[in-house]
């Protein structure tokens, strides 16, 4: 994983080595703590001069009321792990033979439901495929400095549609960390239950242009949480016209949400073109970042519907391009359809802890007048 020094929270993940999960804002004190260990020294003697006689304690102070705003007390690595485990509860895995599920039963529910139903594409799928990452590499100089900041960061990528700033959007910057550390633990379970191969591992010739991460190749990381955090971006927008931070519905013709999808997209594919990910990653990492961009926005905002996907990459012949897979992922399943959503909504409750944290990041897209 990789925090990001500008924009604090986690981004572009699922690249990375699979450091422990970081807030981006816990060295902002370093200074001060290497400075109190030099001076520890100091600061005891300091003490001996003033401290005095010890006093009995009359009057202690009273607990924090144990409620959602308590999370305002804590530093921001804790508040990430709290939300983070916040927006994981109740989700689960299954496997099977050559497929993997997300699965989620509500607190109140007595059955599970599946989320998500991903199947890998055979071995010879993916042979096919190869033509497409070997004729994406013609981008690669094009493209390599992308490529390369995109290793470690796609938030400032999607920052730049609205222009977040991490001293005017500290709680959005937060929020997508806390959901992009959610989707990393999600999207690895899955690489691993899947287990399929990269490109590289098919010809000596692809040649990739970046170090090939050391995990599963689907679904794409960099497109589930692109498209993550795309989703929650434009929800936030949304969310910020309504007094109780619920938002409407997705405009997908919106000038704003266009971009935004569009970003996501060029991260997906310059992983393609860097020769690290198939076509067919990108379009299961989508699959899996919308029905989760739902998920989370239900957890969060207590909005609705979140309608169960799969993704059924047997004989997946296909490049990747976002307006398709989005127009396909709200369809029915019919007989053949490689993507499709159940007909049933999965019930997801607010949280009112995340709804807190929610609320502080819908209150910074609010306009003044």
């Amino acid at each position: 994983m990789a925090s990001l020094s500008f924009f604090g929270p986690l981004s572009g993940q699922s690249g990375q080595s699979g450091q422990s999960g970081q807030s981006g804002q816990s060295g902002q004190f370093e200074g001060l703590y290497d400075w109190q260990g030099q001076s520890a020294i100091a600061r005891i003697l300091s003490r001996d001069g003033v401290v005095g006689a010890w006093q009995d304690i009359k009057s202690p102070p009273a607990h924090h009321k144990s409620a959602p705003a308590a999370a305002d007390l804590w530093a921001a690595q804790p508040r990430l792990h709290i939300f983070s485990s916040e927006l994981l509860s109740g989700v689960t895995f299954d496997s099977f033979e050559g497929s993997a599920a997300v699965e989620y039963r509500e607190r109140t529910a007595s059955r599970v439901i599946t989320l998500v139903h991903l199947f890998r594409p055979t071995e010879a799928d993916f042979a096919k495929q190869l033509e497409f990452v070997r004729n994406y590499a013609a981008l690669r100089l094009d493209r390599s400095s992308e490529i390369m900041a995109q290793i470690g960061d796609i938030i400032s990528f999607l920052a730049m549609v609205h222009g977040l700033r991490p001293d005017r959007h500290v709680h959005t910057l937060e929020l997508l960390g806390v959901a992009l550390h959610a989707t990393f633990v999600i999207e690895m379970r899955m690489k691993h239950a899947l287990a399929c191969r990269r490109p590289d591992e098919y010809s000596p010739q692809i040649q990739a242009m970046i170090v090939t991460p050391g995990h599963g190749t689907l679904p794409s990381g960099h497109a589930t949480e692109a498209f993550v955090a795309a989703f929650l971006l434009d929800s936030l927008s949304r969310a910020s016209r309504d007094p109780g931070g619920v938002p409407g519905p997705v405009d997908t013709g919106s000038r704003s949400f266009v971009q935004l999808m569009r970003i996501a997209e060029r991260i997906a594919i310059n992983r393609t073109v860097a020769g690290v990910h198939f076509p067919a990653d990108s379009a299961a990492g989508f699959v899996l970042a919308r029905t989760l961009g739902e998920f989370f926005l239900a957890k969060f905002s207590g909005a609705g519907p979140v309608s169960a996907r799969s993704f059924d990459g047997r004989g997946f012949a296909s490049d990747f391009d976002y307006e398709t897979f989005w127009t396909l992922a709200d369809e029915s399943a019919v007989p053949g359809k490689k993507i499709c959503k159940s007909d049933e909504p999965v019930p997801v409750a607010r949280s009112p802890l995340l709804n807190h944290l929610w609320l502080q990041a819908a209150a910074e897209w609010k306009t003044i007048g």
